[in-house]
């Protein structure tokens, strides 16, 4: 059989790194690693646009997709799409929204929803299917009919990641030199760990394993940054800083082998500030990034968030990750019920931490979250609106006028990110010189993702078909 795999691109409403950075699919890139004996291809709609094209062309017999909750009607528009050029094709969804909201795919365009990890339950259906067999039975399906969703057997993940294939980059191979992480170009995407150990409130990502966490080996770690194609390694995990043990030994695997890389991970403030030398260890093999979920300046919602750490801790650990010129990442998450006063601080707080590379959220309770339930009869942008669930436009009521929140979040990133004599200032370990294609291909991002800021209190009234205020 034929077996077709789709990224979608982004709504075009939708504000997020669309503009900062394109990232290979890791995720198609591990289903197709499942699917052995069939021809098998990806086609990523944020650098390929003629999908009806390649409709027509490949003849599918099996089309697969995945998303976030942004793109569930672009998910659903490629698979009617599919059925549209083949009727007879088999469409199939999976990925996180899938996973904690089947019903959002309830679309007679769509055949089998994949709750959970996709490489085995994908090589499981290909089986069944190879043989003309009933899909009925493999756990973890939803099937969309118009009486409502049907559900396979529930079975508990279990995930055993050292022996799952490695991603099939080889699909993507032509677009290498094209996938990047701001500055971090050419740029490959790994996983080393699945689920997460902590349990912010806010946070999709623990609940999807139901809090457990599987972790692979370091000789298995280290088999596949040996073939990796790029320098430059972005782990994904929720948390890759976590186990010390683990990392010690994982470190000394990439000494034995002398694996030369560079590293961009995920870390926990506490995790830094407790262990110093892990970090300036790992910063002798190649770590130059972390990506640090900060989130506020203020200690009492921390304590909300369910954070294991104050601000005073986070501010030492941005300070012992320069210390190391390791750059960090800063997240941070803005609740509406903000002034102008919680926005000053927030301001200060990256000014006085020396923070460049920042991204500013508004407070979202996505579904699947534990908060959800808390704010969903407080909604002022309905979840039927994907494309405005991007954790930039805010869909709880703000105390602030729309348009001045905004506004708000704009002028900090416009005072703090595009004046390219503070990135230098600040010696950035990642950052190109200023004058160069790199600088000026962030800055244009930038700059597109501040005019679409600018734009965020139009959007619900364009997407529910009214006429914008000008």
């Amino acid at each position: 059989m034929k077996v077709l795999l789709v990224r979608p691109d982004p709504p075009p409403y939708t504000i997020g790194l669309k503009d900062l950075m394109i990232c290979e699919p890791l995720e198609l890139e591990y289903v197709a690693a499942g699917i052995n004996g069939h021809r098998v291809e990806i086609f990523d709609m944020i650098l390929e646009k003629d999908l009806a094209g390649k409709l027509r062309s490949f003849k599918p017999d099996v089309v697969g997709t995945s998303s976030y909750i942004t793109g569930v009607n672009k998910v659903k528009a490629i698979c009617r799409a599919a059925k549209s050029s083949n009727a007879g094709v088999l469409t199939i969804v999976g990925g996180v929204q899938a996973t904690l909201v089947p019903e959002d795919f309830q679309d007679p365009g769509i055949d089998i929803v994949v709750r959970g990890e996709g490489a085995r339950t994908i090589s499981q259906l290909m089986e069944r299917l190879d043989r003309g067999k009933s899909c009925e039975d493999v756990p973890n399906l939803a099937f969309p009919d118009k009486g409502g969703m049907r559900f396979s057997p529930a079975a508990p993940l279990d995930v055993d990641v050292d022996h799952l294939p490695l991603p099939n980059r080889d699909l993507v191979a032509r677009f290498q030199r094209d996938y990047y992480y701001l500055f971090h170009q050419p740029v490959s995407i790994m996983k080393t760990t699945f689920g997460c150990p902590h349990r912010c409130t806010f946070c999709f990502c623990w609940p999807l394993t139901g809090g457990r966490v599987f972790r692979r080996s370091p000789a298995s770690i280290a088999d596949e940054l040996e073939v990796v194609p790029s320098k430059d390694v972005y782990i994904v995990d929720d948390t890759f800083f976590f186990d010390p043990g683990h990392l010690r030994a994982l470190h000394a695997e990439i000494t034995r082998r002398g694996i030369d890389k560079r590293y961009l991970v995920y870390a926990q403030a506490d995790f830094v500030a407790r262990n110093p030398d892990l970090i300036r260890d790992w910063g002798e093999i190649g770590l130059i990034a972390c990506i640090v979920g900060l989130e506020t300046p203020f200690d009492h919602e921390l304590r909300n968030y369910r954070k294991q750490t104050t601000a005073a801790v986070n501010t030492e650990a941005v300070r012992i990750l320069k210390n190391n010129r390791v750059d960090v990442y800063g997240s941070f998450i803005v609740d509406p019920g903000w002034t102008a006063g919680e926005f000053a601080r927030l301001e200060d707080y990256i000014r006085q931490t020396g923070l460049y590379y920042i991204v500013i959220q508004p407070l979202t309770p996505l579904p699947g979250t534990e908060i959800f339930s808390s704010y969903a009869d407080s909604l002022v942008i309905p979840r039927s609106q994907y494309e405005l669930w991007d954790m930039q436009h805010a869909v709880l009521p703000t105390a602030l006028p729309l348009r001045t929140f905004y506004r708000k979040i704009h002028n900090i990133y416009f005072r703090q990110c595009a004046n390219p004599w503070r990135a230098h200032a600040l010696e950035l370990r990642t950052a190109p010189p200023v004058f160069s294609r790199k600088y000026f291909r962030l800055l244009a991002g930038g700059l597109r993702v501040l005019r679409s800021l600018k734009r965020a209190h139009r959007h619900p009234r364009l997407l529910a078909g009214e006429r914008a205020e000008p």
